[in-house]
């Protein structure tokens, strides 16, 4: 058993090292959309209040005076899709966020861009869609594959000041990112901003943590079972004994699970899931469980209560012998003792 694991994580440990190892990089320069730069006369002067209320900290009303901005301009938008926006109101007080539905403008946060596509947007009074924009992509592992090492290695160890706004034309300059087919589930987005290439200053800097959501996740699961065994030994003195089980049979397994639905392995509390889990008891004994669980959020970790049936790996004592017997000999043949198991499970990381 312990060679077995120890194999099993010695290899775990070399493909996913070579995995990482072969991450790659690729700088995207996105392509302007038909008809951008937008221009839209401000009658609200929504730019301006966007600028006062960030300037004061008052985020959540400028944000909302930017998308109220972007929505009466006409500027064709599917939150479905994900938008990097650089609000440009001086060059010392340039913020940048996130416009997709459902996220808060400074989330760093993207689902994946196989099916959503990846756009920036640059509002200007000072300028028409004058903007320099590098975005570097870096390929990572998925969080199930980042973390496996350290789950198998658990058990097997191994604002400033700056002139006022006026009321003016604004520019929407809207353009549309070609993200390579290897960057799009799972990479980091780091996104530079300059009035120009020959530009020293950075008007915008920001990362994106770009993770689909997966089918698959890992924990720990403590499960009992209602079957009443015991376990047969041969003693220092050389009788053959009986060693009772503990009623209940409290047991530890490592468990790999898959959700019948992709679901957000990043986040501290998931979506409420049902899920298949299979995996091994932490014990010396070869015990493999299958069952089926059903995930609870609790906050700051996920639970998850769960029903399946554990076989163990025992053994029985041949025919011919019996228990009070001196022997020399193995008395024991392998024999596979199934259980059915109830429990709770902590996912992780």
């Amino acid at each position: 058993m312990r060679v077995f694991a120890k194999t099993l994580v010695a290899i775990l440990t070399l493909v996913l090292n070579l995995n990482l190892s072969a991450q790659e990089q690729v700088v995207v320069i996105p392509k302007p959309v038909a008809g951008a730069p937008f221009a839209y006369f401000d009658q609200a002067d929504l730019f301006s209040q966007a600028y006062h209320l960030f300037r004061e900290g008052l985020t959540i009303p400028a944000i909302d005076s930017l998308r109220k901005l972007l929505y009466n301009s006409g500027v064709p938008l599917d939150l479905r899709n994900y938008y990097l926006v650089v609000a440009n109101f001086t060059d010392e007080l340039s913020p940048i966020g996130l416009l997709h539905e459902g996220s808060n403008f400074f989330d760093t946060r993207l689902y994946g861009l196989d099916k959503a596509r990846l756009y920036y947007l640059f509002i200007s009074r000072q300028r028409r869609g004058a903007s320099f924009v590098s975005t570097l992509l870096t390929a990572k592992n998925s969080p199930f594959l980042q973390n496996l090492p350290q789950f198998v290695g658990m058990f097997f160890p191994f604002l400033p000041s700056v002139r006022a706004l006026q009321p003016d034309t604004t520019w929407i300059d809207v353009r549309e990112y070609d993200i390579p087919p290897k960057f799009r589930k799972f990479s980091t987005i780091s996104v530079i901003v300059k009035a120009s290439l020959e530009a020293e200053k950075r008007l915008a800097t920001a990362s994106f943590d770009n993770t689909a959501k997966e089918h698959w996740s890992f924990g720990v699961a403590t499960a009992v079972t209602s079957a009443k065994d015991v376990d047969f030994a041969v003693g220092n003195d050389g009788v053959i004994i009986i060693r009772p089980k503990r009623r209940g049979d409290l047991g530890s397994f490592a468990v790999i699970n898959f959700h019948f639905y992709a679901v957000d392995t990043r986040a501290k509390s998931l979506a409420t899931s049902f899920h298949l889990l299979g995996g091994l008891r932490l014990a010396r004994v070869i015990e493999p469980i299958l069952g089926i669980g059903f995930g609870v959020p609790v906050g700051f970790l996920e639970a998850h209560l769960f029903a399946g049936y554990s076989v163990e790996v025992t053994q029985v004592l041949k025919s011919g012998f019996k228990v009070g017997d001196r022997v020399e000999v193995d008395p024991f043949k392998t024999k596979f003792r199934g259980k059915p198991r109830l429990g709770l499970e902590l996912k992780f990381p």
